[in-house]
C-alpha cells in the first residue's frame, strides 16, 4: 500500500503542477485585471450621462437668465404712465324720479269677474247670473258635471249658447249630453267642425235670441226642449225648440243637433 501512494506522488511531482500554488499574489493579480477590465468599460455611460446633462443645463440657464433680465411691463399702461382715474358715475336708479302710487286710480280701473265676464251683455246678448257665471268657471276649469247639478235647464242652455258667442268650443261640446246612446260625434271632430263652419257672434245671437226667457217643456223625466221665440214674431212657425237631456246624475246637459 505505502509503495503504491509512493507511486502516486512521483507522478505527480513529475506532472506540470509540480511545485505551482495559487498564492495571494496570484488573486491579486487576477483582482487588478478584472477591475481594470470594469474601468475600461464604464467609463463610456458615464461619460455620456455627464454630456446630456450638461446640453440639458445650459439652455435652462440661459431661459432663466432671460426671464430674469426682462423688464416687467405694466398691465393696462405700456408706457408706465399713471392712468387717469374715471370719476365715478352716480346709480341709474337714482336719475329715475320714483313712481308714486295712486290707489285711487287703482280702484278706477279695478273690473270684477262678474263685469269681466258679461261685457258682452251690451252687444245684445244675455247676462249671467251670479250663480250661472260662476258655474261656467267651475266647469270650464275641469268638466264636471257636478257644477251643474244646481242649474235648471235654462240656465245650462245659457251656458252653451255663452261659450259659442265667446267661441270656447271645447267648454260647448263638453255641455253636450254625456249619455252614451245620445253621443253623435267626439270632441276632436266637434273642433274641426267649429273651425271649419265658424259661426259669428252676431249669427249665434240672431239663432239663439231671447232663449233665457223661453219656456221649458219636460215630457218626460229625462228629456226635455226650451221653447222659445228669436224674433218679435210669434207665430207657429216662428217657435224653437232647444233639446235638453238629463245625465244618470241628474244633471241637465245640451242634447246633440239641439234645434228642432
Amino acid at each position: 500500500m505505502k509503495s503504491k501512494l509512493t507511486d502516486v506522488r512521483r507522478l505527480m511531482d513529475d506532472s506540470v503542477f509540480e511545485g505551482e500554488k495559487f498564492t495571494d499574489k496570484h488573486k491579486r493579480q487576477v483582482l487588478n485585471r478584472i477591475t481594470k477590465e470594469e474601468q475600461k468599460v464604464n467609463w463610456v455611460p458615464r461619460s455620456l450621462s455627464v454630456v446630456f446633462s450638461l446640453i440639458l443645463i445650459v439652455p435652462v440657464a440661459y431661459l432663466l437668465n432671460s426671464v430674469l433680465n426682462e423688464a416687467p411691463v405694466q398691465q393696462g399702461n405700456p408706457d408706465g404712465a399713471e392712468q387717469p382715474q374715471t370719476p365715478q358715475q352716480e346709480p341709474i336708479e337714482s336719475l329715475v324720479p320714483p313712481v308714486l302710487e295712486n290707489p285711487e286710480a287703482d280702484e278706477e280701473t279695478e273690473v270684477t269677474p262678474n263685469e269681466e265676464e258679461n261685457d258682452t251683455a251690451a252687444d245684445g246678448v244675455f247676462e249671467l247670473t251670479p250663480e250661472e257665471l260662476a258655474a261656467y268657471e267651475n266647469f270650464s276649469a275641469d268638466f264636471d258635471t257636478a257644477h251643474l247639478k244646481d242649474l235648471d235647464p235654462i240656465s245650462v242652455a245659457k251656458l252653451y249658447v255663452w261659450a259659442g258667442y265667446n267661441q270656447n268650443y271645447e267648454v260647448e261640446y263638453e255641455l253636450l249630453t254625456d249619455r252614451e246612446e245620445s253621443i253623435m260625434w267626439s270632441k276632436e271632430e266637434h273642433l274641426d267642425m267649429s273651425q271649419d263652419f265658424k259661426s259669428t257672434p252676431q249669427e249665434v245671437l240672431a239663432l239663439f235670441n231671447n232663449i233665457e226667457n223661453g219656456e221649458f217643456i219636460q215630457p218626460n223625466e229625462s228629456e226635455g226642449y226650451i221653447r222659445y221665440y228669436p224674433t218679435e214674431d210669434k207665430g207657429p212657425e216662428a217657435k224653437k225648440g232647444f233639446g235638453m237631456l238629463q245625465n244618470e246624475d241628474g244633471a241637465w246637459q245640451v242634447r246633440f243637433m239641439p234645434l228642432q
